[in-house]
């Protein structure tokens, strides 16, 4: 049995999501669940909530199930008595974990997902959504079946960790300006954030590119060759040389110059004194400076 579910979903801030997850048999094919429950946590893994689609709580549970092996569950559903009148469970910021149990068709073995819900502002969209621009140009119709469109490309999930990456990876240089989250990065160097963040999206591609170019092929004098991994390499070197002299200049824009104070002491008179005398002068009763 297959569980399917997208690891990491988005969801704005005080408003609702669908989080989804799919059953199917060892042949790709949608199935009912036999047993389905449902434990919501936070990153401290403290319980914020708990539900089963076969065993529904006393109030009835959150779990839809729309089609044959489909089921889901509505974060933030403005209708659910834990949001009602206020939104509590998409009000803040942050991760929780959506720990699903499935048992599929009877007989079969339980089967745990983690999936990722990450409550973001309406900012942090539009940075996505700028982002994706510049990384993630081609749509390319991919799919079993030649009939059905599938486009291939970066989720929204997956760019918010790339920029999450090129933050860390700025953190990482000299002199002292770190940021923990993508809400306080400086607005007015995006820039340099999205030529970070692209060079963990590169890398993750490089990677995929390692497992499936063909250097070489050929049958019957028909030859072709699939070698991504040698300009994405240098396409992520000339991104990094650039970084490694971008990034320190821009630290030393959230850097004061050092400045030294200067206190006299109640010796300074005497000491200036002194300094000043000749060799052999002798002060009655005090020092003679040799």
């Amino acid at each position: 049995m297959i569980v399917d579910a997208q690891p990491l979903v988005l969801c704005l801030r005080n408003n609702k999501k669908r989080v989804q997850i799919e059953v199917r048999d060892e042949d790709e094919n949608l199935v009912e669940a036999s047993e389905l429950d449902l434990q919501i946590q936070n990153m401290s893994e403290e319980v914020l909530a708990e539900d089963s689609f076969t065993s529904p709580p006393p109030g009835g549970t959150r779990i839809k199930n729309p089609s044959t092996g489909v089921y889901y569950f509505k974060w933030g559903d403005p209708s659910a008595a834990v949001n009602t009148p206020d939104q509590c469970e998409t009000a803040n910021l942050g991760r929780a974990l959506f720990v699903w149990s499935v048992v599929g068709p009877a007989g079969t073995e339980e089967v745990q997902r983690v999936q990722t819900v990450e409550n973001v502002s309406a900012p942090i969209l539009d940075m996505v959504g700028s982002f994706r621009n510049q990384v993630d140009k081609t749509r390319k119709p991919i799919d079993i079946d030649p009939t059905t469109f599938c486009p291939l490309g970066y989720t929204d999930g997956w760019l918010l960790e790339y920029l999450r990456g090129g933050m860390q990876m700025i953190n990482a240089y000299q002199p002292y300006p770190t940021w923990c989250t993508l809400e306080t990065f400086p607005s007015c160097f995006l820039q340099t954030l999205y030529d970070a963040g692209m060079i963990v999206a590169i890398n993750a591609q490089t990677l995929f590119a390692i497992d499936s170019d063909v250097e070489q092929w050929s049958d019957q004098g028909n030859a072709f060759v699939i070698n991504h991994y040698p300009k994405l390499t240098a396409f992520n070197q000339a991104l990094a040389q650039r970084l490694d002299k971008i990034i320190p200049q821009m630290k030393l824009h959230f850097v004061d110059s050092g400045s030294v104070k200067v206190e006299s002491g109640p010796n300074f008179r005497i000491n200036a004194l002194v300094q000043m005398t000749p060799q052999g002068a002798i002060f009655r009763n005090v020092l003679m400076r040799g």
